[in-house]
């Protein structure tokens, strides 16, 4: 089964743990008084979220798809939650600074996650004006699987970071399929073993293909691969600054 990083796995306890992590710190960052922690605590609005973030801790866990979205649910009935117990409940001098505090730590585990999960995996980072364009940039890489007659297709990768990539094939995988793929670009050649955690159909803001978390990497390889990632972004960016800034026709 298809598990999250090491580092991601930590965020998933306070996820799953919600209800007792969150009472804990509305209490001491609030100063919640313990009528005011069991006011938090019989909240419908604090359960709600509760459930929100224990779905969420699993999925992100599975590194399943819908977690993303029960996420963004999660990151939104919390910063409700914590402007109505600081307003109704909270006795700090300082609820001003105790709700910036707040917001702060969502935005890092937002950037965490997104981090993890969101890019290449479920989003990548291709316009929508460029869908189905056979002039955007990509790189060709062999995909070795069980697909093809010789176990081995070539496809087009669209997006990459250090942690997988996107890559456009007409190819439909198996879900959490293992597969290796081959890199050869920017003075690197690098085979990276990875497992299929999306399935994307066409749509207006990706074309068909698949998401690929690398695993089991090296330092060696993870080296090459931040050298492709970081090579090929500057080179995206630069054919996207070129297109913009040349004259319709």
């Amino acid at each position: 089964m298809l598990r999250c990083s090491r580092y991601l796995w930590v965020f998933t306890i306070f996820m799953i743990g919600f209800p007792v992590f969150y009472l804990i710190f509305v209490a001491l960052i609030f100063e919640l008084k313990s009528k005011g922690v069991v006011a938090v605590a019989l909240s419908p609005l604090f359960w709600i979220a509760s459930i929100f973030w224990i779905c969420t801790g699993f999925g992100v866990q599975r590194m399943r798809q819908w977690s993303w979205y029960t996420f963004g649910a999660a990151q939104v009935f919390i910063t409700y939650l914590n402007a109505l117990n600081l307003v109704s409940y909270s006795e700090s001098h300082f609820k001003g600074y105790a709700f910036i505090l707040t917001l702060v730590i969502q935005f890092f585990v937002f950037r965490v996650v997104q981090s993890e999960i969101r890019v290449p995996f479920l989003f990548p980072r291709i316009s929508w004006w460029e869908s189905g364009i056979a002039g955007m940039h990509h790189l060709n890489v062999e995909v070795s699987h069980s697909k093809s007659a010789s176990g081995v297709s070539t496809v087009q990768m669209l997006d990459i970071s250090n942690k997988g990539c996107y890559l456009k094939s007409p190819l439909d995988f198996e879900p959490f399929e293992r597969v290796k793929i081959k890199i050869i670009g920017y003075g690197q050649e690098v085979d990276v073993p990875g497992q299929i955690v999306w399935n994307a159909k066409s749509t207006v803001t990706h074309p068909k293909g698949i998401g690929v978390k690398f695993y089991d990497l090296n330092r060696k390889r993870r080296r090459q691969v931040k050298i492709i990632s970081q090579r090929f972004e500057r080179e995206k960016d630069k054919n996207e600054g070129s297109r913009l800034s040349s004259p319709s026709t």
